[in-house]
């Protein structure tokens, strides 16, 4: 017999929390995740009372019923009692879907510039060394966020970034002309950029993050440093989920003429209670350009923000001579 909206929302408050959300239309009810969301107050683990598809947009939790989701955060028994009675579509313990994603590959050979011998260099992949020498980057550099070069016409004269997750599968990678007169001086791949967390492999997530533009602003940061490709960071992107889920403390790193977006980001993270601090510039230059000890200073003498910072920094921007 079909459960009623009432007895479906009863059974799940039951489950996840008492206080719960339903939306206007009665078919949809929004409870505490129990993956990211105990302790915060916060309900956004969503369950369609129609077909029972349930997704967290905050950490990303999701299944095509919450049996999995009752199975492994509340109890055996009562996922057992949503099965028998609620459950109309599959029986088994595998119902939760994962959207098919097409893998990223290198476009042609991919070699590490840590391997290459002194000897009888090719000439592009010299010229991409001292490019990495100009920028800063040494040795341990090379090996570390394994940087390297595509043996391919079309490609050469490029110096690659490559990311991974945490299960060492290539994600993402970066490719940037040594060439300051190129006409396209970024090639990336073809990835959904909200979905990567640039080089997740190396990421300590017990230890605060350091989040910056690019891939050159990284190489002059402490570890435990990923990058943006960009300037957004919100509820869309996985890093933010992720920061969220593991309540992982957060330096924001970001250019100087970025400072609105700086401190909009830093507001959104600390309403999940998240402790934000804001690297402060003493001029134009970005990261990328800035020596590596300055930078190591900058960073641990960062400021922990809070409204009276973003107060400030308010002021700041309002034009000599307007009242707001």
């Amino acid at each position: 017999m079909e459960k009623t909206y009432t007895q479906k929302i009863e059974f799940i408050a039951s489950c996840f929390d008492k206080e719960y959300r339903v939306a206007k239309s009665g078919k949809n009810i929004s409870v505490q995740c129990p993956s990211c969301g105990v302790g915060t107050n916060k309900k956004k683990l969503s369950i369609c009372l129609d077909t029972w598809m349930c997704h967290c947009w905050v950490c990303g939790l999701k299944g095509r019923t919450p049996y999995k989701i009752i199975k492994e955060h509340i109890s055996v028994d009562v996922a057992n009692v949503f099965r028998n009675e609620y459950d109309t579509k599959s029986k088994d313990d595998t119902e939760e879907e994962s959207e098919s994603e097409e893998a990223v590959e290198f476009p042609a050979r991919f070699s590490l510039f840590a391997t290459v011998k002194s000897t009888n260099l090719d000439p592009d992949v010299r010229d991409c060394l001292k490019y990495l020498k100009r920028r800063g980057v040494n040795r341990e550099q090379l090996w570390h966020h394994k940087i390297g070069y595509f043996k391919n016409n079309s490609l050469s004269r490029r110096v690659v970034f490559p990311s991974f997750d945490e299960e060492q599968k290539l994600t993402f990678y970066v490719s940037r002309s040594i060439d300051d007169d190129a006409y396209i001086r970024y090639k990336n791949s073809k990835a959904k950029k909200t979905d990567i967390i640039f080089d997740e492999i190396r990421l300590d997530w017990s230890k605060e993050i350091i989040i910056v533009e690019g891939v050159f602003d990284m190489i002059k940061c402490p570890d435990n440093t990923t990058c943006l490709l960009g300037s957004g960071l919100n509820t869309n992107h996985a890093l933010f989920r992720k920061i969220v889920a593991n309540k992982t403390p957060v330096l924001l790193a970001l250019d100087p003429d970025m400072k609105d977006k700086v401190y909009k980001i830093a507001k959104e993270l600390a309403s999940y209670d998240i402790q934000v601090r804001i690297f402060q510039h003493d001029s134009d230059n970005d990261i990328g350009s800035m020596e590596k000890e300055i930078v190591r200073q900058k960073c641990e003498e960062a400021p922990i923000y809070s409204r009276e910072s973003r107060l400030q920094h308010l002021i700041g921007t309002i034009c000599s001579g307007s009242i707001f």
